[in-house]
């Protein structure tokens, strides 16, 4: 993302929610929070040209990828991929029991011990308001830039529809963290501010601090509204502007159905799953594609790879199943301490495409040795592999270009969607179907008969044999703390009971002899932390960042309970 045009935020030091009041266009640089930018345009004179507009437009997506991570403590700040460049990805794992921290790089996180001034909770924060008022600064530029006659209509309509897609996803990414489930009583607790204006003027900030959390189901109601609008205004995937690699890398048709699904998902509207699945699943039987009237192009409409490591070929090269990626590249990824080879890669070169990664996050025995993860599940090999040496581990394969930290970061694969259809399906009394879809994932890692699903499986064994799926084909894409969230609020399907954070293994625990397919794990050296019941824990939800507090006395009237 080398010159990318971005709207520049001020210090994360200061109010995440008060932004400057200049446009600056990168020509050396794509930093995103830069404390003395040069170059730099007004907002009317960057409206005023159509190159910059969409320079502008660029620019957000720069600030979803390569945010900036500050420690807080009057260190330098660096890029670490907040939100989504790598971080969400990292530190959404890192709040599950799948992965192991084996160098403390995510202690804070992992091991549940956050307050308010926990640096990861505060980058996550104002990274994610940062895409946020970006997305409505440009939103604002380029209703002004159509008006003026400056771009086309329709480009403008393209425009708005990927800026209110990024929009949505930044503060979904907000309200499983820092709010309570949907799901545990309809919505009704605090959410997150929705910020749906340009905070650009002195003004504009007074009226920010002034907007309240509201509730969770007021954060739902405006994200789906936004997707809705994006949906009707984005491209179909692998046609004009979205026909390359951009197919992926912006925000399309599809991927706008797709983030509806899943924040259905999330409310437990099962029927309104279903309702944006269809859109994007042809057909009852496996194999299960998109109508091309989503997805179409050389590369045809969204499906399933054939093979496990299909889905994940490394670096900058996409597949079908590919729905919508943060770009990563040599010249801007979230660097050696953040980019996902880094954090999640092996440290063997020989295991690398290239580079070594740092292994510090590696697959937990607790899923590896899971007795719903079959021994001769080709993700285990094509997917996993032991680290050697110093405390080795078993890792993911997934990312391996640890040398330039460009593998593309995954937000939404054409798997997610066929599992939360077949979730969907089965909640709602349509297991064969359910079956055929969960079967249409997991199969091409399952190739024995003999370990595969049939139509014995009904009710809830169903669903929890879909939701175990989730765990073994999203691993170290930062999805467990999705379904640990929305499956604590309803808590049937919790692994916790009555919902929560279960307990992980501590890293001296982590062995080469550790790791046993099928074999009862030793006891996880953390406790879990129980959101409900005598033994209920505030830690189950982040705290409003005290810089965020301290400026805003609305929130700070509202911080969440126990911090």
């Amino acid at each position: 993302m080398n010159n990318l045009f971005s709207l520049r935020s001020t210090p994360f030091r200061s109010l995440a929610l008060a932004t400057s009041l200049t446009v600056t266009l990168g020509l050396s640089s794509c930093e995103v929070t830069d404390l003395t930018p040069q170059n730099a345009l007004s907002e009317a004179t960057v409206f005023s040209d159509p190159a910059r507009v969409a320079l502008a437009v660029t620019g957000v997506y720069n600030a979803a990828q390569s945010g900036f991570y500050d420690p807080l403590n009057g260190g330098a700040l660096a890029t670490r991929g907040y939100p989504f460049g790598a971080a969400s990805s990292e530190l959404d794992d890192a709040r599950g029991e799948d992965v192991v921290d084996m160098a403390g790089f995510f202690g804070i996180v992992y091991g549940n011990s956050i307050t308010p001034s926990s640096p990861n909770l505060v980058n996550m924060w104002s990274g994610c308001y940062s895409v946020i008022n970006q997305a409505n600064v440009t939103l604002a530029g380029v209703r002004q830039a159509a008006a003026s006659g400056i771009i086309t209509a329709d480009q403008a309509t393209i425009y708005e529809g990927e800026l209110l897609f990024l929009r949505a996803l930044a503060h979904h990414e907000l309200v499983i963290h820092f709010s309570q489930p949907y799901t545990l009583n309809g919505g009704t607790s605090p959410g997150v501010p929705y910020r749906d204006i340009a905070i650009n003027t002195e003004e504009a900030v007074t009226l920010a601090r002034a907007v309240d959390r509201g509730t969770v189901a007021n954060v739902y109601d405006k994200m789906l509204a936004d997707l809705d609008a994006a949906e009707s205004k984005l491209p179909i995937a692998g046609t004009g502007s979205r026909a390359t690699n951009t197919r992926v890398t912006r925000a399309t048709k599809g991927a706008a159905i797709a983030l509806k699904q899943r924040l259905r998902q999330h409310q437990g509207n099962w029927a309104k799953v279903i309702e944006e699945g269809n859109k994007l699943i042809s057909g009852v039987t496996a194999p299960f594609t998109s109508p091309t009237t989503i997805a179409a192009g050389p590369l045809g409409p969204y499906a399933l790879a054939p093979t496990p490591q299909a889905a994940f070929p490394g670096g900058a090269t996409i597949v079908a199943e590919n729905i919508f990626s943060i770009e990563n590249s040599s010249d801007d990824n979230p660097s050696v301490n953040g980019a996902l080879p880094s954090v999640y890669g092996s440290r063997s070169a020989a295991q690398m495409t290239n580079g070594t990664g740092r292994g510090l996050l590696a697959i937990s025995p607790i899923l590896f040795n899971a007795p719903f993860f079959t021994c001769d599940d080709l993700r285990r090999t094509q997917l996993m592999q032991l680290d050697p040496g110093t405390g080795p581990r078993y890792v993911t394969r997934k990312y391996k270009e640890a040398a330039t930290g460009a593998d593309y970061a995954p937000i939404i694969r054409y798997a997610e969607v066929i599992l939360n259809q077949a979730e969907a399906n089965a909640r709602t009394g349509n297991p064969l179907l359910a079956l055929a879809q969960l079967n249409a994932v997991r199969n091409r890692a399952v190739t024995n008969v003999a370990e595969q699903y049939t139509a014995a499986l009904t009710g809830n064994a169903l669903i929890q044999a879909i939701l175990n799926e989730r765990r073994i084909e999203f691993v170290a894409e930062g999805f467990r703390w999705d379904d640990i969230h929305r499956l604590s609020g309803e808590k049937t399907f919790s692994t916790v009971p009555g919902g929560g954070i279960p307990a992980k293994f501590s890293t001296a625990q982590v062995t080469a002899a550790a790791y046993a397919c099928n074999t009862p794990t030793a006891t996880p050296g953390t406790k879990a932390v129980p959101m409900t019941g005598d033994q209920s824990s505030f830690l189950f939800l982040w705290p409003i960042p005290s810089l965020e507090t301290a400026n805003n006395p609305v929130l700070a009237a509202q911080q969440n309970p126990g911090y």
